[in-house]
């Protein structure tokens, strides 16, 4: 390096070594964020950005910014760190890339700009105070996937679009996608690493933010919030219906306990007589009775109660999870019951799917499906329920006691917001965006 670029790379270095120690000093929870990043002098880009190891800058930016008002440059810094927590570098590959970067930003301005810390607050402007307004009749946190998804159902015009792209845009995220290797297997190998340093970060972030002193949190907003929507565990589906299996035998060869060497032994010495028969019997866990109840309350989306039904059918169907004759009630309900249909067979269960319509759309009330369960139990429709799953957008009455059987509310989430259920209750969060990810195939 040239010593014009190496005086450069050292005065943009003291200006985010200078906006870091501030940061550091009125919002002490990015400790280990803060200490995440390095610096780099990078001519490629006329501002600033990071890849998740490194932020890279233009000095001329920097320069300019820190003469103009230095707190700009807290507010990319921890803009920049933001990003870096929520890892929205990882959601850009599978996402419109435009829309994502709106939507990250969008969501991480909110953030600062609800921050009460000194060395980033400003006025909101009435530009963006509006948009906030906007948003949030529509969802209750503004975080990155709430608003893209917001974006794509909306179909802004272009120029809308590259309006509100310019109120938002901090920082370069070029980088987000960028790797020195050539080689894809060196890149997911960055990638995987990246991640789970931030994930690593984040979690020791949000301990920081839940034990540093009430003063000290009041100044990050909604962070702590958006952190533990972030940071909630992802649902496996398929391996949380497994819990509604029963164990049972049935009379099948039992290959995987099947031994060749000696029985093809006997055979060849002892005039055709295997030493070892094949087991008979083979214990298996699969589905023999279930209640499956659907909210179809006006506040839940028809697509993703038709989605539910693909994916959970999709998957009961797979992996040999039905016993050849199988009692399964699925329940449509909103205030009350709307219609009951029972499956015996897969045969009847692909019928169901094709011809699926969903009745109701008035209140919830969960009290009223559960005790229609109820009754069925009493009047023997069902002789060894294991359990039943409630699939909801969470919003309706519990019933105060717990019913003799499983009951799985398994909620939509449209913006991470969670719901209590009570004690004797299993829960499962399922992101909207997991749901319409699943395969179609079984609507048609």
């Amino acid at each position: 390096m040239n010593p014009m670029k190496e005086q450069l790379s050292r005065i943009g270095i003291k200006i985010l070594t200078a906006s870091r120690n501030d940061i550091y000093l009125s919002m002490r929870f990015f400790d280990v964020a803060l200490a995440g990043l390095g610096y780099e002098m990078n001519l490629s880009t006329r501002s600033i950005g990071t890849d998740g190891f490194k932020i890279l800058f233009n000095p001329g930016y920097l320069v300019s910014s820190y003469k103009e008002y230095p707190q700009d440059v807290n507010r990319v810094y921890v803009h920049m760190l933001l990003h870096s927590i929520f890892r929205h570098f990882s959601g850009r590959q599978q996402r419109e890339k435009e829309l994502w970067d709106l939507a990250c930003d969008i969501a991480v301005e909110s953030m600062v700009d609800g921050f009460e810390a000194a060395c980033v607050r400003r006025v909101v402007s009435d530009e963006r105070a509006g948009w906030y307004y906007r948003l949030k009749k529509d969802m209750n946190v503004l975080n990155a996937e709430s608003v893209y998804r917001w974006f794509v159902r909306q179909d802004l015009p272009f120029y809308e679009l590259r309006k509100v792209s310019e109120l938002f845009h901090m920082d370069d995220h070029a980088f987000w996608d960028q790797n020195d290797s050539d080689d894809p297997d060196q890149k997911r190998k960055q990638q995987k690493k990246r991640d789970k340093k931030w994930q690593d970060i984040s979690e020791k972030t949000r301990t920081n933010l839940k034990t540093f002193s009430r003063d000290a949190t009041d100044k990050a907003g909604d962070l702590l919030l958006q952190m533990e929507i972030s940071l909630r565990e992802r649902y496996d589906y398929k391996a949380f219906l497994k819990k509604f299996a029963v164990r049972n035998e049935e009379i099948r060869l039992d290959m995987d306990h099947f031994d060749y060497i000696f029985y093809t032994y006997g055979l060849d010495h002892y005039g055709n007589i295997p030493l070892i028969e094949p087991l008979e019997y083979r214990e298996t866990e699969k589905i023999e009775e279930l209640a499956i109840i659907v909210d179809t309350s006006a506040s839940c989306d028809e697509g993703l109660l038709k989605r539910f039904f693909g994916e959970t059918f999709s998957i009961l169907g797979q992996m040999e999870s039905f016993f050849k004759k199988i009692n399964i009630h699925i329940i449509q309900c909103d205030a009350d019951i709307q219609k009951d249909t029972v499956i015996t067979s897969m045969d009847e269960m692909k019928k169901y799917m094709k011809h699926l319509t969903v009745r109701g759309r008035g209140g919830t009330d969960f009290r009223r499906g559960l005790s229609y369960v109820d009754r069925l139990v009493s009047e023997k429709a069902f002789k060894n329920l294991k359990g039943v799953l409630y699939f909801t957008d969470g919003y309706g009455e519990f019933p105060a006691r717990r019913p003799s059987y499983d009951v799985a509310f398994i909620f939509v989430s449209e913006d991470g917001a969670d719901v209590k259920v009570p004690p004797w209750a299993m829960k499962v969060v399922l992101e909207s965006d997991d749901i319409m990810s699943w395969s179609e195939a079984d609507e048609h």
